[in-house]
């Protein structure tokens, strides 16, 4: 539920930062204590608050009625008037928390046009709510008493002083910023700028989330060359006024004003610190042209025109099979095939890419290059792609072809494969891990220089993500006594540890191995030892390498006049373990920056709820078996002096017995 709050709150928050519209705040007005799910039987609100862009930039959006939230010398506007309409129901919000959820919306889907020429599609027409409301004098307007669900809102009305509409956005009611509650009443703060002849620039990355501290540049066409453009216009000419501020702000947002008519282009330069991951995309331009007050930009003409700028960045996820689900831990033996999920989110701009590389590095493993597998998100769609074995033999590397992934930008894809835990695995809790990589280019550069653009073709530098699952292996220890629990350690014993298994397995036992070791015949037996575990001196004898699970002893030999066991001995094998994990980015001293996910800080092993070190120990007893007569003591002499008589008696009967029938 939390990561479905979280993913909520990104939707929101980058929906509402789109276009010209920026959002300090919006909030609830609710004072309930937290619960961790929506409240199906609550009504919402939306409050919006109209202002002007003002001088500053507020405090980040937070879903909360706070003046702090508006930017210094905002300026409250009248007579704004807004429609709302309903475009998905609360139900529909839960397709976008699964484990493979459904795309975001944007708010462009439910409309088309820009500025004052926004047009709802005709289906969302229909799912208006209400009448149009406009904003009072303190620039608030509300609207109470909704339905939970998804809302479009559209700036319907605009007054004179405002050169162009904000962007339609949505909202979802509730809502959540913080991941721990809902929020029913939210407020919004979007803004109109009053800028004349000005334009707008708004940077937003995965999900619509706005992206601060992005550097461009700004250059005005002259004739064939471009100039740079770093200061307002004035009378005296480009360049002579006040400072631009070419870097985005909280909301993803540069605003430029004054500038004299001519042909200019944005062009990115860094995407910024705090965006690590992301793709700076140096080879495109935005080109608009200034006439007089107009500004167009894409077709679209206007007194203050934005300019959408979208970065994008891959993900990788790995997991590994733990029953019927996929995790980031596991428990399995040695020389079991253990499958491992690789899930890649392809960028929008893959094809503009020069890498996209898949290495897997695994500990204790070999992986089976053969069975790796590329395909859709579904799984139904097999992608081409070469799984190349490492220089050490144990992992592989996939050098995709952009071309091959073009078809899939934007969307996941899915790498499969099996690997064999092998018998240097540890059963400590350190484990056996197994680490994915994915290398990709973090610039996209221009093919060719013009000779203005600060960015030049080159070979661009890579950013890393890697994550890792673990595969925990435990050992069963057995110790040997005579009589009792504490008695006289026996060594010299030896024992075949047995595990049932799907009929068909390779290497089971056969039936008569399986009756002479006294187990269940209705079932397929593997033998786990290769060599008789075989007790020291100190009467013990383990077997590495096991996976949770039920497990029989048999013993095939014990001391001189000490009993084998009638039957096999059942050993319950039930370590459960918590593996804890970070994730954080690291950057090396050449500035290449990897994100590692799932980065293991501790782990934990523990049966029946005592800490253990992943050691199952099971005490075997051998009782004495019963002791014949020695040769030549009392009892030989005894047990001779008895048979004698018994054989005195019987030729006394014989005899009897012949007179008799004589007579």
């Amino acid at each position: 539920m939390k990561k479905f709050k979280k993913l909520l709150a990104g939707l929101l928050t980058g929906a509402m930062l789109l276009g010209s519209m920026s959002v300090s705040s919006f909030a609830a007005d609710t004072t309930a204590s937290k619960t961790p799910v929506i409240d199906e039987n609550e009504r919402g609100s939306i409050t919006i608050h109209k202002y002007t862009e003002g001088t500053a930039t507020g405090t980040a959006a937070s879903g909360k009625e706070d003046a702090s939230q508006v930017p210094a010398g905002a300026v409250p506007i009248k007579d704004v008037g807004f429609t709302i309409y309903k475009v998905q129901d609360a139900a529909k919000l839960a397709d976008y928390y699964s484990t493979t959820p459904a795309s975001l919306p944007a708010a462009t889907d439910y409309y088309t046009g820009t500025g004052k020429n926004v047009q709802v599609n005709a289906d969302v027409a229909a799912l208006k709510v209400g009448n149009e409301v406009p904003t009072n004098a303190d620039g608030v307007a509300e609207f109470t008493n909704l339905d939970l669900g998804l809302y479009l809102v559209v700036e319907t009305t605009s007054p004179a002083i405002v050169t162009g509409p904000c962007d339609p956005f949505l909202i979802s009611v509730p809502m959540t910023t913080d991941g721990d509650d809902w929020l029913y009443n939210v407020h919004v703060y979007p803004k109109n700028s009053t800028a004349v002849g000005g334009v707008s620039l708004v940077k937003t990355g995965k999900a619509g989330a706005a992206l601060k501290g992005v550097t461009f540049v700004l250059q005005k066409k002259n004739g064939d060359s471009w100039t740079d453009i770093t200061k307002k216009s004035t009378a005296l000419g480009d360049n002579t006024g006040t400072v631009l501020n070419l870097v985005t702000n909280e909301a993803g947002k540069i605003s430029v004003e004054d500038l004299s008519s001519g042909t200019y282009r944005f062009i990115e330069t860094s995407v910024g610190a705090d965006n690590k991951g992301y793709i700076m995309d140096g080879a495109a331009t935005y080109e608009f042209k200034v006439e007089g007050n107009d500004v167009t930009y894409a077709g679209n003409t206007g007194t203050n025109i934005t300019i959408p700028v979208t970065n994008d960045k891959p993900d990788m996820t790995k997991e590994v099979k733990n029953g019927s689900e996929w995790k980031h831990d596991a428990d399995y033996s040695v020389g079991d095939k253990v499958p491992y999920r690789i899930t890649v989110s392809v960028p929008a701009n893959i094809k503009k890419l020069k890498k996209f590389a898949l290495t897997d590095t695994p500990t204790n493993l070999k992986d089976d290059a053969n069975s790796v597998k590329v395909t859709d998100k579904t799984g139904s769609t097999t992608i081409p792609a070469t799984a190349t074995a490492t220089e050490d033999g144990n992992g592989f590397t996939i050098d995709f072809t952009l071309a091959d992934l073009d078809s899939y930008a934007g969307q996941n894809i899915i790498v499969t494969y099996n690997a064999e835990l092998l018998d240097t695995a540890v059963t400590t809790t350190v484990g056996n891990p197994n680490t994915a990589t994915l290398e990709y280019s973090n610039k996209i550069l221009p093919d060719t220089d013009d000779g203005y653009n600060p960015n030049k073709p080159g070979t661009p530098t890579t950013d890393k993500i890697t994550d890792t699952a673990v595969v925990y292996t435990f050992q069963i220890q057995i110790e040997k006594k005579a009589e009792k629990a504490d008695g006289t350690p026996l060594a010299d014993v030896e024992f075949d540890l047995y595990k049932a298994v799907d009929a068909g397995t390779a290497g089971v036992a056969t039936a008569d191995e399986v009756k002479k070791a006294g187990l269940d015949s209705s079932k397929a037996w593997k033998k786990i030892n290769e060599t008789s575990l075989k007790t020291n001196t100190e009467g013990k004898v383990s077997q590495s390498g096991l996976k949770n699970g039920e497990y029989y002893l048999v013993e095939t030999k014990t001391n001189a006049e000490y009993n084998l066991l009638k039957a096999p001995v059942k050993v319950t094998l039930n370590i459960a373990y918590t593996t804890t994990t970070k994730a954080e980015y690291n950057i090396d001293e050449t500035g290449k920056t990897t994100l590692v996910k799932h980065e293991v800080e501790k782990t934990e092993f523990k049966n029946n709820d005592v800490a253990s070190d992943g050691i199952q120990i099971e005490t075997v007893i051998n009782k004495k078996g019963f002791e014949l007569p020695l040769t030549g003591g009392m009892g030989t002499v005894l047990f001779s002096v008895i048979g004698l008589a018994l054989v005195l008696a019987g030729v006394v009967v014989i005899t009897a017995s012949r007179k008799k029938t004589a007579k």
